[in-house]
């Protein structure tokens, strides 16, 4: 059987990245890491072992912010803004479902949909759709 695939693209589409296999997480993250990182109050992800994502077109573009305190990198696109991916302290690509649903016309493809919460216990935002929550 062949290995899945999924690709994302920033808006201006200077920078493309290739997503391979299944993702070692999907669902909401309620961290004060990712809080900080990216200003949201949780964050919809699927997360990716580094050997599973590749940069296929435009790493000439793609911009590594790192957190000044936080074992984080956000990646961006030098032209247009967009996160392709952030890096989480354990090295994985953490890679919006946002943006994965933009790039697939608005319907998330289905073995990415969010499966639980995490870090629940920390959240600011109380989310009530029946997934598990987990601390």
């Amino acid at each position: 059987m062949p290995e899945e695939e999924y690709s994302v693209q920033c808006d201006c589409k200077a920078v493309r990245a290739t997503l391979r296999g299944e993702p070692r997480v999907r669902g909401f993250c309620h961290c004060e890491d990712c809080r900080e990182l990216l200003q949201v109050p949780y964050h919809s992800v699927t997360a990716w072992e580094k050997e599973q994502v590749t940069v296929d077109a435009g790493a000439d573009r793609l911009i590594a912010f790192q957190h000044p305190r936080l074992r984080m990198k956000r990646f961006y696109c030098a032209s247009c803004g967009e996160t392709l991916f952030n890096s989480n302290g354990m090295d994985w690509r953490i890679v919006s479902q946002l943006l994965l649903r933009k790039c697939y016309g608005g319907a998330l493809p289905e073995p990415l949909h969010s499966k639980t919460h995490f870090f629940y216990g920390r959240r600011i935002v109380d989310i009530d759709d029946g997934l598990p929550k987990r601390d």
